[in-house]
């Protein structure tokens, strides 16, 4: 005779006896369990061991063991509402078993839970591998995994653009054809770190780099998190006050991932500012008071020049053509956005200029005030009327 199907419910539903009994009442186990097995009759019991892993239960029926996260009822922020489940997915990936499975139920939410971040969130879900069990109780939207990591750079770009609040972590590739992650390290941020890296694995060629992006006092992932994305493969650097002053001191171009990180929120996907290359391997994070000169800047400490090295406001996606004009000031930022170039030159390479730089003009929302220091800065040192505007 086949043993029941027989659910163990993790500690997170246990800390109060009526907790279990509001979340999961006989009615949702008993759906999940038709839903999983199509029987009706289940056992239960509970367990103790392992901490923050997630409104997680399992459902073990011939030999199968079904993972199954449970949804917030409130939705206080953006990731309240998946705070849970990237533990749950850490939990099912550390343990090895190649009959089982990850599944989402969606317990009656007090909200909205089809805003754009939402659905962006679900896919990265499903590309994970989880499947939702009842998502058609509550969504109009068919949840599809994404196919490329392309996609997820350009939904994840689009979704920054409808509100700067819902981005904490970023996706590039650089010029080695190493595909990065950047995520912040501190509270529900850390979920959103995880979730991508687990769901980008599933569908890369790239080789992967995950750079964790200090922030308050937290510099890494929580342990278990860790453990499983450096399990797949996945290169995880750390990125501290120790190891961006190095960087600083050992290299005018300064490779910093958190300069990278600050560029990434503030500009989003890499894109030339000056032409339509949108080719991320030969797009660079170009500064525009250099790294030089920063470094020579009297009467600044140590600190301070770092800050300005790695501040977001102090640099333009350039392609590499763009990037080395301008780092030999062919190229001439105005205080206006408005870019010049060398009146000086020879014809034949004013026609080269003028015929790949589409863009002779950056957008007023990249005009912050401290991108115009910084161009003030640069501009110190240059002579406005040896340049002429690009019409």
């Amino acid at each position: 005779m086949t043993p029941e199907p027989h659910f163990t419910i993790k500690n997170r539903f246990q800390k109060r006896s009526e907790l279990y009994e509001d979340i999961l009442n006989r009615d949702i186990l008993r759906d999940v369990c038709q839903r999983l097995t199509g029987h009706d009759n289940y056992t239960v019991n509970f367990d103790n061991t392992g901490y923050n892993i997630g409104r997680l239960a399992t459902l073990e029926y011939n030999g199968i063991i079904n993972y199954i996260s449970f949804s917030e009822f409130e939705i206080k922020s953006r990731n309240s509402f998946f705070q849970s489940f990237p533990s749950a997915l850490v939990k099912y990936n550390q343990e090895a078993n190649s009959r089982k499975g990850i599944y989402f139920y969606f317990l009656k939410p007090d909200g909205n839970i089809e805003t754009y971040y939402f659905m962006f969130m679900y896919r990265l879900m499903k590309t994970a591998g989880t499947e939702f069990l009842n998502a058609n109780d509550y969504l109009h939207n068919i949840i599809n995994p994404f196919n490329t990591v392309s996609d997820i750079i350009v939904q994840r770009d689009s979704n920054r653009g409808r509100n700067k609040g819902n981005a904490s972590s970023y996706v590039t590739i650089d010029e080695n054809d190493i595909l990065q992650i950047f995520g912040k390290t501190y509270g529900a941020n850390k979920y959103e770190t995880t979730l991508l890296c687990l769901a980008i694995y599933k569908i890369t060629p790239y080789a992967i780099e995950l750079y964790e992006i200090q922030e308050g006092d937290l510099k890494q992932l929580p342990k278990d998190a860790r453990n499983v994305i450096l399990s797949l493969g996945i290169k995880v650097i750390t990125s501290d006050l120790t190891l961006e002053t190095k960087e600083f001191e050992n290299n005018d171009s300064l490779r910093s991932p958190t300069y990278i990180y600050n560029l990434l929120e503030k500009l989003g996907e890499k894109k030339c500012s000056f032409c339509d290359c949108e080719i991320p391997q030969i797009i660079q994070g170009a500064h525009i008071w250099p790294v030089a000169s920063i470094k020579k800047a009297n009467n600044v400490n140590i600190e301070t020049k770092l800050k300005n090295a790695t501040d977001g406001d102090n640099g333009l996606w350039l392609c590499n053509n763009h990037h080395k004009l301008f780092d030999i000031n062919m190229l001439y930022l105005s205080q206006d956005g408005r870019l010049k170039y060398k009146a000086d030159i020879e014809e034949l390479h004013e026609g080269y200029i003028k015929s790949f730089t589409i863009k002779n003009r950056l957008s007023n929302d990249i005009l912050t005030s401290r991108f115009i220091e910084y161009i003030d800065k640069r501009n110190q040192k240059l002579d406005n009327d040896q340049y002429v505007y690009i019409e």
